[in-house]
């Protein structure tokens, strides 16, 4: 198909040439719109720029350029936007890893975008702004794929994941069956979910900006707790509210929440049966006080921002109730999505390249051979590489973080240091009498979780929360396991009302609907950050261990024998 910008001036040249076959139908259904058909019979555009923007399709394959020069870069950014949609297998909108392509099909060649042009200026530019970003031409670039060997034990382990046809955009997914209303409990859900409170500390913020005002000089220890006053509050622009409030719910894709602005106004001005419980304000008494019209728009600043964060518990809340229902007991397997299956290399084609490309190489020998021994004798500098034995699979391999390397590789196993102290400290306290009084006959296995919602486990309750290792016990005489979500990280800017620090209470409520008698829930986080150095928590170490919130700097025998009494009792 060709489009014309002149139409009729085309039409008269046909009319005056009697040689040439035409048709004319101003009636018929537009051919552009026929692209996307299943009998589609369009496999060629040109159109000039007609096609940079306003249209869709997962079929662009090809894209040539004629005579676009370097002052043309927005539109054929543009222009790039048609064409890198895709499908993508299970409607995933991505285009697959190496791990997921069946072999010789040449599947990545299907989902590659291809580009050429002709006296386009704008093709080399955009080919050395590539290089400048550090992004080297395919023909510069080794690729090598290293499939990891599993590791599953004989016992088939026990995991949770969501029954199908309940996720978000499934057929009874909660985006697809509840239209909830902004604020408002169904009576499906009343009394079955804990509303959720917001608290927002400005005191840090304040001291930072304010230092040199007037006014009440609060210890920060000795925080004073505010409301705003209705009568402030009754003089906010709530149409910015509303409108602040819908854009927020359309980045977050809540497409089946319902706003209504007289609702908004209801909820803030404690008309709703909420009052003003639902947040907790600390703030300099001071800040509350009205001496211009610009304290009334600060007020209103504050108030968005405890909108903005209830209406995103207050949705959790709900999506995570009716998950609730829906999770089911189910067995890993060696095709888990879960289990990396490859690591993708893309190796610069230099002498420190090539270099890397030979160790990974003999290391993908080993592992191929299952000799786990050697294994965890290869090193390289600036990767990680750890092959533990009660891992499913192995090895589990990273890049340091700011490691200048000539590669690049996908997925990595670790996200953080964190991770990596987790599993070394593990490893070796299952070597400890210690370790091994502890755990008795039981048998262990540890897995890296994945941190997506079609591979990993994850919990809407916790701010979609995707703990980073799976543990587990196994009982093999009895068949009885316990299963415990634990996830490393830093802790230092997290206060106790983050989602996170409450998965340890929601797991343990979601494990009585499972009706698994021989399956046991927990949760963990084990925070590298030292107690002392926690900014938002004045809770002792104690009161923290209570919650399961664990500390690296009580060394690994520590706080892996407290992990493990609590996991079992």
């Amino acid at each position: 198909m060709i489009d014309i910008g002149d139409s009729p001036s085309l039409y008269k040249m046909c009319e005056e040439d009697t040689t040439f076959d035409y048709q004319r139908d101003d009636f018929a259904r537009s051919l552009f719109h026929t692209l996307n058909d299943k009998d589609s019979k369009l496999h060629i555009l040109i159109g000039s720029r007609k096609f940079t923007e306003g249209w869709s399709s997962w079929r662009v394959s090809t894209m040539g350029l004629l005579n676009m020069g370097r002052g043309e870069g927005s539109q054929i950014i543009q222009l790039f936007g048609r064409g890198v949609r895709l499908k993508g297998r299970d409607y995933s909108l991505k285009r697959s890893t190496p791990g997921q392509r069946p072999k010789g099909i040449h599947l990545d060649k299907l989902e590659t975008l291809n580009i050429f042009g002709v006296r386009a200026d704008y093709m080399a530019t955009f080919k050395q702004y590539l290089e400048d970003e550090g992004i080297a031409p395919s023909d510069e670039i080794l690729e090598l794929n290293f499939e990891t060997r599993p590791n599953l034990p004989a016992t088939k382990l026990k995991t949770l994941k969501l029954k199908d046809g309940y996720k978000d955009n499934q057929k009874h997914g909660f985006k697809r069956v509840h239209f909830p209303e902004l604020y408002q409990v169904s009576a499906e859900f009343e009394g079955k979910i804990k509303l959720p409170h917001v608290k927002l500390d400005l005191y840090p913020k304040l001291e930072s900006i304010n230092t040199n005002r007037k006014g009440d000089n609060t210890p920060v220890n000795v925080r004073f707790e505010g409301k705003l006053d209705y009568k402030v509050i009754s003089a906010f622009d709530f149409e910015r509210l509303y409108l602040a409030v819908q854009d927020y719910k359309l980045q977050r894709g809540w497409s089946n929440l319902r706003l209504d602005k007289q609702r908004l106004m209801d909820f803030c001005l404690g008309n709703s049966g909420f009052s003003n419980k639902w947040y907790t304000l600390l703030i300099p008494k001071s800040e509350l006080d009205i001496k211009q019209f610009s304290d009334v728009k600060k007020q209103e600043d504050i108030m968005l921002r405890l909108l903005l964060d209830y209406t995103e518990r207050f949705y959790n809340a709900l999506k995570n109730a009716y998950k609730g229902q829906f999770y089911q007991v189910t067995q890993v397997q060696e095709d888990d999505p879960g289990m990396i299956k490859m690591y993708h290399f893309e190796i610069e084609e230099s002498d420190d390249g090539l270099d890397y490309a030979q160790r990974l190489e003999q290391l993908q020998d080993i592992v191929a051979q299952g000799d786990i021994g050697k294994a965890k004798e290869w090193n390289a500098p600036g990767m990680v590489a750890v092959t533990f034995d009660k891992h499913l699979y192995y090895p589990l391999l990273s890049i340091e973080k700011n490691a200048d390397l000539p590669l690049k590789m996908r997925p990595m196993a670790f996200d953080a240091p964190s991770e990596i102290t987790f599993i070394q400290d593990l490893e070796a306290f299952i070597e400890t009498p210690k370790g091994q009084d502890i755990i008795g006959d039981k048998s262990l296995y540890l897995l890296r979780n994945a941190d997506t919602k079609s591979k990993g486990l994850g919990f809407a309750t916790a701010g979609n929360f995707y703990p980073d290792f799976l543990l587990w016990l196994v009982d093999d005489k009895t068949g009885k396991q316990w299963l415990s979500l634990i996830d490393p990280k830093g802790i230092r800017n997290l206060n106790l009302d983050d989602a996170k620090f409450g998965l340890y209470s929601e797991i343990k409520a979601l494990e009585p609907k499972l009706a698994d008698k021989d399956l046991s829930l927990s949760a963990f986080i084990v925070s590298e950050t030292l107690h002392s150095d926690l900014i938002n928590v004045s809770e002792p170490k104690d009161k923290l261990e209570e919650r399961n919130v664990l500390f690296m700097e009580d060394t690994g025998p520590v706080y892996l024998e407290k992990l493990f009494r609590k996991m079992v009792a």
